[in-house]
């Protein structure tokens, strides 16, 4: 058995653990302000992983804790949010963090910096992206219902009841899609065709779609009963979740459709810009400007461009740059010949970083890993796919790629991408997290953006130094993925700040990737009106990481210890970058003194 926790969704020891103390889920401090700072941080803790457990379907997943209800999209739980991380913050500042153990900083300084950056995000509650493809709410459900459990009756029922609630979610969305309207926040015309298309793509035939049962997970189940909640199911679709998709469909191409901006990039938007700024914090979890960032991304163009340069030179290629990208671009050897080879690409190149990785690292998660078809309604609007992490009902972590269009995907980048999602990188450190036997609950489950894909990104460059790049043409696949990454940092703050068009970003892509106008396509859009400020998370954060190793270097000369500098970023877990700096600073004075790290 999985360790199932019914109940009120909350884990039974927590309950009688919360019940008895009183002060973790006193959320305005109470008798809990009178104890020391170790049993404040403790109870400030409590109640934010109670918390999640109560309100994130997604880590209630992972927990193996039943998903009872889908989040809450309106205005009211979103001013509820924000209060609570007021309270939490209100409570982590009033912590005498000197008198906390080293660990116990690193929590609280998380604590502090999410509840701040919650607070301040509520601002622009009406500024999010929640139609377009990467950050549709609708995702949500391909994301759920697959992973829900079903080993018996009661599973079967909270299935069933779970499907029950996405009309009114449905209709929750339309609420707020409307709010935007209204506030004159409109999505771009340039990606409401992939828009509509996914909300149609999520209606349709129960069976086959994100609201279907599982059959092989739930063979063990009574046939009868599995049969008529099938039906039930069916009834949902056809009657209540088809229609109230269609109403936003209708809405989405009849009246919005008719205001939306044929302009992108958040600068159009009133506190576009304002947003934009917080965004690019968020995300790189570091004081930076969009300036800072685009100056950051010209300065590693310039650095691959170079690189890129020597290898030809090894290659003997006489012709232009231009003319080997050309070439490249246009070679079918250079192109996998089925959705086969690219997964055995890809599987390939992680398991040959797993058999050097005793060099690397002090320890490797427990969980399996694999490499999957992405669901074919997401290929047209993602250019490459993402990496799903382990939970209780699908215990493998899995990068679903982007099998469509094979003649315009190069198998070049595929060893990098696979180091990135994979081994050593998402699946490595996220899996190694969830494992983790010291990390307090609500750490092992968090996820920042610039650290997760710094790392990811970070992990491309190691299986790059670790010789996993079988040859010069996988090495120059590693930095053509490497450049597409940079140009990330100009672009996105191009369009969302600086007012470009997105066919200047086009074309500077153009300029300096090997993409294919379709991945520039979906690429350009992804930046522009979908996850603006996100993309920015990938180099700079690996540039931190690349930044700190350095300093360690520096620092320890012969002593330095790359398993150790590995082991006490990842042991750290999921940290904002200014917090893990701290951590990185406090291992480096330790080793120099003969101490074993944080």
């Amino acid at each position: 058995m999985r360790g199932r926790r019914h109940a009120a969704g909350i884990p039974v020891w927590l309950v009688v653990w919360t019940a008895a103390c009183g002060a973790p889920v006193d959320e305005r401090g109470g008798e809990g302000r009178s104890a020391g700072a170790s049993a404040q941080l403790a109870a400030l803790l409590d109640s934010a992983w109670v918390r999640d457990l109560e309100t994130n379907p997604f880590v209630r997943l992972r927990e193996g804790v039943d998903v009872e209800r889908l989040p809450a999209l309106d205005y009211e739980a979103a001013e509820e949010r924000a209060a609570f991380s007021q309270r939490q913050l209100e409570r982590a500042l009033a912590i005498d963090a000197a008198a906390l153990s080293a660990d116990e900083r690193v929590t609280l300084e998380t604590l502090v910096w999410q509840a701040e950056m919650a607070v301040e995000g509520h601002r622009y509650f009406w500024l999010r992206s929640v139609l377009t493809p990467y950050s549709s709410v609708l995702r949500s459900y391909s994301q759920i219902f697959p992973l829900l459990p079903l080993e018996d009756d009661e599973d079967l029922d909270r299935f069933v009841a779970l499907v029950e609630q996405v009309p009114s979610h449905v209709r929750g969305l339309e609420d707020y899609v409307r709010g935007q309207f209204e506030r004159d926040f409109i999505v771009s015309s340039q990606n409401l065709a992939p828009v509509v298309q996914l909300v149609r793509a999520t209606a349709g035939e129960a069976e086959g779609g994100p609201f279907a049962l599982p059959a092989e997970r739930a063979s063990g189940l009574d046939p009868a009963r599995v049969a008529e909640a099938r039906a039930r199911i069916g009834d949902i679709v056809r009657d209540s979740i088809n229609p109230a998709l269609e109403e936003l469909a209708a809405f989405l191409e009849g009246p919005y459709a008719a205001r939306a901006p044929a302009g992108v990039g958040l600068s159009q938007y009133p506190e576009g810009r304002e947003y934009y700024l917080y965004l690019t914090r968020l995300h790189t979890t570091m004081e930076v400007t969009p300036e800072e960032v685009q100056a950051a991304g010209h300065e590693l163009l310039a650095e691959f461009r170079a690189r890129m340069a020597e290898i030809r030179d090894r290659l003997g290629w006489e012709g232009s740059a231009e003319e080997f990208h050309e070439h490249l671009k246009t070679d079918p050897r250079y192109f996998p010949a089925s959705q086969e080879e690219v997964r055995e690409r890809l599987l390939a190149s992680s398991t040959r970083m797993l058999e050097r990785i005793d060099a690397y690292f002090l320890g490797v998660p427990e969980a399996p890993w694999d490499a999957r078809r992405l669901a074919p309604e997401l290929e047209p609007a993602m250019t490459y796919g993402y990496y799903s992490a382990p939970t209780a009902a699908e215990p493998t972590g899995i990068y679903y790629y982007n099998g469509s269009n094979l003649d315009q995907r190069s198998w070049l980048g595929l060893a990098s991408i696979s180091l990135h999602e994979l081994i050593p990188g998402h699946h490595f450190q996220i899996a190694g997290q969830r494992e983790s036997e010291t990390l307090p609950d609500y750490r092992r489950n968090t996820s920042y953006t610039a650290y997760t894909e710094g790392w990811g990104s970070y992990a491309s460059h190691l299986g790059f130094e670790a010789g996993v790049y079988e040859d010069l043409y996988s090495e120059y696949g590693f930095y053509i993925l490497e450049s597409f990454l940079a140009t990330r940092l100009v672009v996105d703050p191009g369009m969302n700040y600086f007012d470009w068009t997105r066919e200047e970003a086009r074309r500077f892509m153009r300029e300096n990737t090997l993409e294919s106008e379709t991945q520039i396509a979906t690429e350009s859009l992804r930046y522009s009106t979908d996850l603006p400020g996100q993309a920015l998370a990938y180099q700079m954060g690996k540039r931190k990481l690349l930044e700190l190793r350095a300093r360690a270097e520096d620092a320890l000369g012969d002593g330095f210890d790359l398993r150790g500098f590995h082991d006490v970023v990842l042991r750290t877990g999921s940290v904002p970058m200014v917090v893990l700096e701290g951590q990185v600073d406090a291992w480096i004075g330790l080793s120099g003194s003969g101490g074993d790290g944080p």
